[in-house]
């Protein structure tokens, strides 16, 4: 899904560029074209950004070297045969701390192969995951009460489910950080970007060829074509022509994920809204900035529902635009109910799994 920057949303401005003095104006712009063109070479990017390939290589090493940003390459199993994306969230007995939680769930929760990315603090935590259908998320969820209830984990709510089946979903956002660190360094350079997760419900069929090195690629994003040939024992010139194909095809999608705390980023926020029946989510609100502003980084839709993961600088800017959006949405009665939110300090929370895409690709190619 291509995106233009909406600038529409009441009169918020958003200030966060402010913050981040650790990294110059270079260093934050290059940080910023690695994000936008991830599938670019040095040289594609530095002359996009007009700057000296030299420049832009040193620093680009610089920031990988000191931790700046990670790459993952995310698998589209939308199209091998997945057929949702599923949200959990559940709030915790806060007399336990999320490091013990933390232990209990990646011994009895973490190993399903569906979650990729799963996060916990305090009294809370969310996960996401793929699926092929629901019996595993149903799996998981079961999974989730019988073990927070065994260990007096649970606070008073069972965890909660939101289920996003891709023929009937919108996912206009998933972990993408470019309007975030536009704003925050204050780069004034509009993109037309590619954003969100294509949700194409034909099922591909692959080569065994063909899934061995995509999933080399996806456990391995780094890896050049040598080292991929090298890891699944064939040739440079069949892994080369493989990827490229694979990458064509839009099997494949190369991300980068900036370090949010490193970058002096505080919050991250997760809400669950229920839409009106009378007035269920239309494409205006979804491509608007009540939604889908600079601090968004995640967004999946239903007509009656969507979840939204969002990054602030601190505890101030997530209040203000929490309470313009409540305010907006509530005066032109789009709410069933008052949205369910989660505050996490990003300093303090424990990542139980991060973009951790291999197990569930293998899963869904039977390899």
């Amino acid at each position: 899904m291509v995106i233009i920057f909406n600038e529409r949303y009441l009169s918020v401005q958003y200030m966060q560029h402010n913050m981040l003095s650790d990294l110059s104006k270079n260093e934050g712009l290059v940080l910023w074209g690695l994000t936008v063109y991830p599938n670019l070479t040095d040289i594609e990017v530095s002359k996009k950004l007009d700057m000296p390939h030299s420049t832009f290589s040193t620093i680009r090493k610089r920031l990988q070297k000191n931790g700046y940003y990670t790459t993952v390459m995310v698998p589209m199993v939308q199209c091998l045969g997945a057929e949702m994306l599923a949200v959990l969230y559940t709030f915790f007995n806060p007399a336990i701390s999320v490091e013990e939680r933390a232990v209990i769930t990646t011994k009895t929760i973490e190993i399903f192969e569906e979650i990729f990315y799963s996060v916990g603090e305090t009294h809370k935590g969310f996960s996401v995951s793929f699926s092929s259908d629901y019996t595993a998320i149903g799996q998981i969820t079961e999974r989730r009460i019988e073990t927070f209830a065994r260990e007096g984990l649970l606070d008073i709510q069972q965890p909660k489910e939101v289920i996003f089946p891709f023929e009937i979903s919108q996912i206009p956002l998933f972990f993408d950080f470019d309007a975030l660190l536009a704003d925050a360094f204050d780069i004034d350079m509009k993109v037309e970007t590619e954003r969100g997760l294509d949700l194409c419900t034909n099922h591909i069929e692959l080569s065994n060829t063909e899934k061995t090195i995509m999933l080399a690629m996806v456990k391995n994003p780094d890896a050049t074509d040598l080292m991929l040939a090298k890891i699944v024992d064939m040739s440079r010139h069949t892994v080369s022509k493989v990827k490229h194909k694979l990458e064509e095809s839009g099997l494949v999608a190369k991300k980068r994920i900036p370090n949010l705390e490193k970058l002096g980023f505080n919050v991250l926020t997760f809400s669950h809204i229920n839409f009106n029946p009378s007035k269920p989510l239309d494409n205006e609100l979804l491509e608007s900035n009540v939604l889908n502003n600079p601090s968004s980084i995640f967004l999946a839709a239903r007509r009656f529902e969507c979840v939204l993961l969002s990054v602030y600088k601190d505890y101030e800017a997530y209040r203000e635009d929490k309470g313009m959006r409540l305010q907006y949405l509530k005066e032109n009665n789009y709410l069933a109910d008052l949205p369910a939110d989660g505050k996490y300090m990003i300093p303090n929370m424990v990542i139980m799994k991060d973009m951790n895409f291999g197990p569930i690709l293998k899963k869904t190619l039977m390899l």
